[in-house]
């Protein structure tokens, strides 16, 4: 009788043992539920945080896009891999601390990308606009050397015109009149139409220092009262026009005062020798260099 005592107070014991377990794994299970709540809570909290992260970092890479157009495909690509990042985070529906630390080296990597991006961007911009301005630089220098270039081109051009001008022969002492040529050679004066036979040209050649010594020619065009040329009438160009001319001499000249005398053949001394005013022209390396008058008179006497 007493051990059925002493059992039925062990059984009561055990019971109240297990009831007491069983409460405590109650409680402890109902405080684990509450504690996985609390996680999810503070997971999906983490996981807004990290869209609205990856929401910053678009609006960034939106406005990069605007301002750092040197290096605006790379920062297109970051832009196209957050938008992707934002699409794949919203479809967590049970989100875990290990797949938000992955999505959050995910952003800290394209944080520092797009430090470096920005960096990369001014120092493009900065060295793009270091060769504009050298660009500028470079294109004031040639405008500059152009400018020189031609300055000397116009100075050397006018050095060349003085000197070719410099190298005319500009005659002294010019004078013409009708001469009558006889058989023996003899050269005498004549103020006659009817008995002269050529008409004479005389001139004072000057000293030049700069013309070089060798040949030069003259030539001589005469215009008589009915204004015909009379005499070889070739023709000669002279400051870019062509004339004709009455007759030429060549010259030796050595670099000093020399006197000159063309003569004149008519080719018809009867409709070339008339009474009247002969104005006389005379040319050198294609300019006219001076200029004289004289008159024949009628009768024979």
């Amino acid at each position: 009788m007493e051990t059925q005592v002493n059992n039925s107070g062990i059984l009561k014991v055990l019971v109240a043992l297990l009831g007491i377990g069983i409460l405590g794994l109650g409680y402890y299970t109902y405080d684990m539920y509450n504690d996985s709540q609390e996680a999810q809570q503070v997971l999906q909290q983490e996981k807004e945080q990290v869209i609205n992260e990856l929401n910053d970092l678009k609006v960034n890479y939106d406005q990069a896009l605007q301002e750092k157009t040197e290096v605006s495909q790379k920062f297109e690509e970051a832009k196209s891999r957050i938008e992707a990042l934002i699409a794949e985070v919203k479809k967590q529906k049970k989100i875990t601390a290990g797949v938000l630390h992955k999505y959050k080296r995910e952003i800290a990597a394209l944080k520092a990308q797009r430090d470096k991006l920005y960096k990369l961007a001014d120092s493009l911009r900065a060295a793009n606009m270091q060769l504009v301005t050298e660009n500028d630089s470079l294109n004031t220098n040639l405008t500059q050397q152009k400018q020189f270039n031609d300055t000397l081109l116009n100075k050397n051009e006018q050095l060349s015109q003085t000197l070719n001008k410099a190298k005319i022969l500009y005659p002294t002492n010019i004078a013409a009149q009708g001469v009558k040529i006889k058989s023996s050679g003899k050269v005498v004066e004549t103020s006659k139409y009817k008995r002269a036979t050529d008409i004479r040209v005389c001139f004072t050649v000057p000293k030049n220092d700069i013309l070089e010594n060798g040949n030069q020619k003259f030539y001589v065009r005469i215009v008589n009262p009915a204004g015909a040329v009379i005499g070889s009438q070739e023709t000669i160009e002279v400051d870019g026009q062509n004339i004709m001319i009455s007759g030429a001499e060549d010259v030796i000249y050595e670099n000093k005062a020399l006197k000159v005398c063309i003569f004149v053949k008519p080719h018809d001394k009867k409709q070339e020798f008339i009474k009247g005013k002969y104005n006389v022209d005379l040319y050198h390396n294609g300019h006219k260099v001076g200029s004289t008058s004289f008159e024949l008179e009628g009768g024979i006497f």
